[in-house]
């Protein structure tokens, strides 16, 4: 496991809305004693459990949410997602959206959570729409922003805990960093991709997302 960046750094979760009062980001040894105790997936099970809990009503039969304003969840890397049940879990997401999930989430044991994790992170992952790189895609030294592949890949597909970009929805990946600018998201361990998305312009996010999105 790539453990350094994964604890310095932490990329875009799975719900948005308006936020209430946010908790802290998550500290790095809470998140330590958590990883410690994470049980191994099974992705048989977690396939089962997917569609025994209706998640294809939001998320598609494979993963692949129709509606661009919820998150693609077929080949994203399985800790990232496992990170972000527990965070619903433990109410550290907030917002309407996170609310819903929250509920949905509620009884899932920790087995339950990796195994879903596992069979989603199994599964193909759809194609980026083709636009041109961005040049903040390479960071900023001037900004202290550094290239998003040092975090997510050299091309988006993310490293354990920071989460794949490449053929997430568009429209759900900038709502995503919007609410990292903003503030009303702070769920990333250490606060990792808060300190980074604060310093980008409206068009970079938008860049971005169009370079990484479907």
């Amino acid at each position: 496991m790539r453990q350094t960046f994964s604890y310095l750094f932490l990329g875009f979760g799975l719900a948005a809305g308006a936020t209430a009062a946010l908790a802290e980001a998550l500290p790095l040894p809470e998140w330590q004693r958590e990883l410690a105790a994470k049980p191994q997936g099974d992705a048989a099970r977690g396939g089962t459990l997917y569609a025994g809990r209706g998640c294809a009503g939001c998320h598609g039969p494979d993963g692949v949410a129709d509606n661009r304003q919820w998150p693609v969840l077929a080949g994203q890397r399985p800790l990232y997602l496992y990170k972000m049940l527990t965070d619903y879990q433990a109410d550290r997401m907030a917002g309407p959206d996170a609310a819903i999930m929250a509920s949905v989430v509620r009884e899932l044991s920790p087995q339950d959570m990796a195994d879903l994790a596992e069979w989603l992170g199994a599964l193909p992952r759809p194609a980026a729409a083709e636009a041109p790189e961005p040049a903040i895609l390479r960071g900023d030294r001037k900004r202290l922003i550094p290239p998003c592949s040092a975090c997510h890949g050299a091309h988006g597909q993310g490293w354990d805990l920071q989460p794949a970009l490449r053929g997430q929805n568009r429209d759900y990946l900038m709502k995503a960093l919007q609410r990292f600018k903003k503030g009303e998201r702070s769920n990333d361990v250490n606060a990792g991709m808060s300190q980074f998305a604060v310093k980008l312009t409206d068009e970079e996010i938008r860049a971005l997302a169009d370079y990484y999105g479907r």
